[in-house]
């Protein structure tokens, strides 16, 4: 296993992340480490071309099976057009993290197809007390190819915000008539909503007809959802998606008497009479225990559940 830093610095995580790495070691695996794990340059671990460097070599080594990404940050979106995505297409492998690095996730997806793993970076997954319940569950996508299948009972349900119209009538948006279940399917896509809508209007933003689109933020008052989502309507990115997935909006909403009444409020003004299913979940994001969820691979939302439909490796 590869562990890099392609974001903030770690030195301050240290801890956490040695933690992380003694777990891997002790599940069987090696690791090994890139050079700018323990470096710090200002908000950055290391130069950004020793980051780079970091992820092509682990890219380029065949013993390397998966890389873990330490923490998040505020650079990777710096990287981006610096990545060698002719390396990773012919190099496929699981590339496991979350919050910044799902600036890169996406790019790898929209240019490579690449299915990465949503999941809690090294230092708050396997590197903390709390992950008990996620670490197993990450472990089995990240080495088992079959279909996952519906989430975990510990993830909770998926909660409509707002049905569409062909949910409430009871019909599969993926194409099948007559369904009672009113099952939603699609390629999961998305990330965190402070970084991965950086990408929009630019060549990296991932393609998502036919999508489920997954979201999951911090610290963001009604407004700034409402005009994100306002945003993507604008921008034709909701063009084709089969629906929105809301995660967990650690922060989020304080301005609202409840989270959920500033979700709707949002999503209401926003989206107006767009035929959109949109749906929340507590399963992912900046919280414990957050689910691994495979960006890429295929997912129904059905009777209250997210399954997924596809493994992550192969």
């Amino acid at each position: 296993m590869g562990v890099v830093a392609p974001s903030g610095p770690v030195d301050a995580r240290r801890e956490a992340v040695e933690a992380g790495i003694r777990r891997l070691e002790a599940y069987g695996f090696r690791v090994r480490t890139g050079e700018a794990l323990w470096a710090r340059e200002g908000v950055r671990a290391g130069a950004r071309e020793t980051q780079l460097a970091d992820l092509h070599a682990m890219w380029a080594d065949p013993e390397v099976k998966a890389i873990f990404c330490a923490t998040g940050g505020v650079t990777a979106i710096t990287l981006v057009d610096g990545l060698d995505y002719d390396l990773v297409a012919q190099n496929p492998k699981p590339f496991i993290g979350m919050s910044d690095i799902t600036l890169l996730q996406a790019a790898m997806l929209r240019r490579t197809g690449l299915v990465s793993l949503h999941a809690s970076g090294l230092a708050d997954g396997l590197g903390s007390p709390d992950a008990e319940l996620e670490a197993p569950y990450l472990l089995r996508l990240l080495t088992d190819p079959d279909p996952p299948g519906p989430l975990p009972d510990w993830a909770g349900e998926v909660r409509p915000v707002r049905p569409g119209r062909a949910e409430s009538a009871g019909h599969d948006r993926g194409g099948a008539s007559g369904r009672q279940d009113s099952g939603v399917r699609g390629r999961l896509v998305g990330g965190c909503w402070n970084c991965v809508l950086h990408l929009l209007g630019t060549s990296y933003w991932p393609d998502t007809e036919g999508a489920i689109l997954f979201l999951e933020g911090v610290n963001l008052l009604t407004s700034a959802v409402l005009r994100g989502l306002a945003q993507l309507r604008l921008a034709g990115a909701l063009d084709g998606v089969k629906a929105i997935l809301f995660g967990h909006m650690e922060g989020c909403f304080r301005d609202r008497p409840s989270p959920l009444e500033g979700m709707a409020l949002a999503v209401t003004e926003a989206l107006g009479d767009l035929d959109l299913p949109v749906y929340q979940t507590e399963a992912f994001g900046h919280c414990v225990p957050n689910v691994t969820l495979p960006i890429g691979a295929v997912a129904c939302i059905r009777d209250g559940r997210l399954v997924l439909e596809e493994g992550a490796v192969v």
